[in-house]
């Protein structure tokens, strides 16, 4: 389950309105690629030679997880216009569960089954080498921040120019004994829980095709207009977790501690107003927060997909108006493909990244979203197709 999708689902009542109230001077450590996905090859189990193991070191992510944001305000659905304070119900607080960021495994399960790749390939002349080209994901159960990811990858087909890893990821039974990172690699000969999530991920060498074609317009000259209102990093930032009732309760705004990278969410307000809902977009602007080695591609890829999981059917949720009465939400599937060589992923320098997303189909309880991935300047890189499900709760008095 993704966490950007199932944070709402494990929001809950907190013990106390005054638990781990921090101040907004409060100092947050924001991690780079390098230290949030770090990984630790594990010995074989003697179990199959086709399999090669790795342990997570660091925590995922969790939307709303340092202190200081607080504890979330109570809004009474029955009074959802403007920042009155009849929105508050000054005796309810709320404060997120313990569901991880399902863009962390996504991310990191392609990014273990990179580095058997890469060792295999060695004798392959950089530039030539293989790297990934596809992540077809599905989430199982939601991750925990307070435990590593054990990372199972076995080989599937090979050939001289593509090749198919299968990568499954799951979690101890148990916490380990430094809850808050690094995990010691020990963590992982732990009885482990069910399946979390699984993918395959799908490797190809680098070509040069006779054609290149995409849309003439990219998202940069379609929303010039709104893109050249403002700089970049002076729309909001990426809320922790976008859903209305939420983004009214929190006392902060701001990035947090979220790790890798600078998202901002431009505000479509005015393009999408009249508009149904298969014809409305969504832009963020991203960009590295730290640097990262230009010749790591693989890092490069999976650091796009990580940010195109974020809070996705839960901006979905709102253009549907559950955004004051949001029930299940979560990640079931998530396909991602990069269209060109793995180069034209690097992100360097200064220019910022456009994630555009629009959700053409909703039915049965489900959402699909479609993502493309534009770089600043205006190459169509990566694609993702999103399903999950997507409902209100049943009442307005359901809790959270």
């Amino acid at each position: 389950m993704s966490a950007s999708a199932a944070a709402l689902r494990t929001i809950r009542a907190s013990s106390s309105p005054t638990d781990n109230m921090g101040g907004a001077e409060e100092e947050l450590k924001r991690m780079s690629f390098q230290e949030c996905m770090e990984l630790s090859r594990l010995p074989a189990d003697g179990s199959s030679s086709n399999v090669q193991r790795f342990v997570s070191r660091q925590p995922a992510w969790k939307p709303g997880g340092e202190k200081v944001w607080g504890k979330l305000r109570k809004v009474d659905p029955r009074h959802t216009s403007g920042n009155s304070e009849k929105n508050v119900d000054p005796k309810g607080r709320r404060t997120f569960g313990p569901g991880a960021f399902g863009g962390h495994v996504y991310a990191q399960a392609p990014l273990a089954a990179a580095k058997v790749v890469q060792e295999e390939d060695q004798s392959t002349p950089e530039g030539s080498r293989l790297a990934i080209h596809s992540i077809q994901g599905v989430f199982s159960n939601p991750g925990l921040t307070d435990r590593p990811f054990v990372y199972e990858v076995s080989n599937v087909s090979s050939s001289r120019s593509f090749s198919t890893r299968l990568i499954t990821a799951r979690q101890p039974s148990e916490p380990s004994s430094n809850p808050t990172g690094p995990f010691p690699t020990s963590d992982a000969e732990l009885p482990l829980g069910e399946v979390v999530f699984s993918c395959l991920t799908t490797f190809k060498r680098p070509v040069q095709g006779p054609a290149e074609v995409q849309d003439e317009l990219s998202p940069q000259k379609r929303f010039a207009d709104i893109l050249n209102s403002r700089a970049p990093d002076e729309w909001e930032a990426s809320p922790q977790a976008d859903i209305d009732f939420v983004r009214e309760m929190f006392p902060v705004k701001g990035h947090g501690d979220f790790p890798i990278l600078d998202m901002y969410k431009v505000d479509m307000t005015e393009f999408n107003k009249g508009k149904p809902l298969p014809e409305r977009r969504q832009v963020i602007l991203y960009r590295l927060h730290k640097p990262l080695p230009r010749e790591d591609v693989n890092a490069h890829i999976v650091t796009h997909a990580y940010e195109s999981d974020r809070n996705g059917l839960i901006m979905l949720g709102n253009h549907l108006g559950y955004g004051y009465n949001m029930g299940p939400v979560a990640s079931l599937t998530y396909a991602f493909y990069v269209h060109g060589n793995p180069e034209d992923a690097v992100m360097e320098g200064d220019g910022w990244w456009v994630q555009e997303v629009w959700w053409p189909r909703v039915s049965a309880g489900r959402g699909l979203q479609e993502t493309k991935i534009w770089s600043p300047e205006g190459k169509h890189v990566a694609s993702g197709y999103q399903e999950g499900i997507i409902m209100p709760a049943k009442s307005s008095k359901a809790k959270m």
